[in-house]
């Protein structure tokens, strides 16, 4: 993966074209005041050209984009070169942020989570039940929650990305919120599955191990290349480097040989549903 069609510089052009759409500035007002080309300007916004800290900072200048924004956009400039993109995370991270940014421009997203049920499938009970045991406040645990289920309306879209889940079984044992919670989470998992852009696919414990652990979401987009969102023992981060997407692709032929089927796996969680709803 060239540095032209890296994560952090995708993150940092959806950035930059947020904040001109802010400022309410057309491409040709900012080639005005800057002397800099429509072309240019365009690419930048494209992920196709790296800026300079320089042009950064005058463009954030005339978006107005000032204090603590600002550091923040000009530090991912700083970082837009380096190799890995990782972080511990925390409640509002920029890799949450260039997440839903992603997820945003997505064709197509899988999903593979061997624990828990991914964000994007979550019920508000079953969020607030693995948010809440993280131990933040009150109003951060709110506001994460707010934001999950807002990033769910990327698959509620007229034209929304095709969506694919695959959940061990572990992921739906274990009982985040009690029964009640679990049954209604069950229903919601099966009401999307119903969805003709979604499907969801279990991975029961009757098939057996496979080699693919942990949590990952491989992203693909129309016109530039896929990148890879992974999380584990409290980091999460994105890989795009073509060796490790091939890596990733790998891992979805496998799970699509070890999991049921799509109807075969809504029968499967109706099963868990009225198990929870039987206490």
């Amino acid at each position: 993966m060239s540095e032209r069609h890296s994560a952090r510089l995708r993150a940092l052009a959806t950035e930059l074209t947020t904040a001109r759409n802010r400022a309410g500035l057309k491409l040709r007002e900012v080639e005005a005041k800057l002397d800099v080309s429509i072309a240019s300007l365009s690419r930048m916004e494209n992920a196709q050209r790296t800026p300079t800290a320089r042009l950064v900072a005058a463009m954030l200048a005339i978006y107005g984009v000032v204090g603590d924004e600002r550091k923040r956009l000009m530090k991912m400039v700083d970082e837009v070169s380096e190799a890995t993109w990782l972080e511990v995370r925390p409640d509002f991270g920029e890799v949450l942020k260039a997440l839903i940014g992603f997820e945003s421009k997505a064709r197509s997203i899988l999903h593979f989570s061997s624990m828990t049920i991914p964000g994007l499938l979550q019920t508000s009970g079953y969020a607030r039940s693995i948010i809440t045991r993280a131990g933040h406040t009150e109003p951060v645990a709110e506001a994460l929650i707010a934001a999950r289920l807002e990033r769910q309306q990327v698959l509620n879209r007229l034209v929304s990305p095709r969506y694919v889940a695959f959940l061990d079984e572990a992921a739906l044992r274990r009982a985040y919120g009690g029964n009640e919670v679990m049954a209604e989470q069950m229903r919601w998992l099966i009401d999307c599955a119903k969805r003709p852009h979604i499907s969801v696919h279990v991975i029961p414990f009757r098939h057996g191990g496979y080699d693919v652990s942990g949590f990952f979401a491989l992203l693909e987009f129309p016109e530039v290349p896929p990148i890879a969102y992974v999380e584990q023992v409290g980091l999460s981060g994105f890989v795009d480097r073509i060796e490790g997407i091939h890596r990733f692709r790998q891992a979805a032929a496998t799970l699509e040989r070890v999991a049921l089927g799509s109807a075969d796996s809504v029968n499967f969680l109706a099963r868990m549903a009225a198990d929870y709803e039987r206490g």
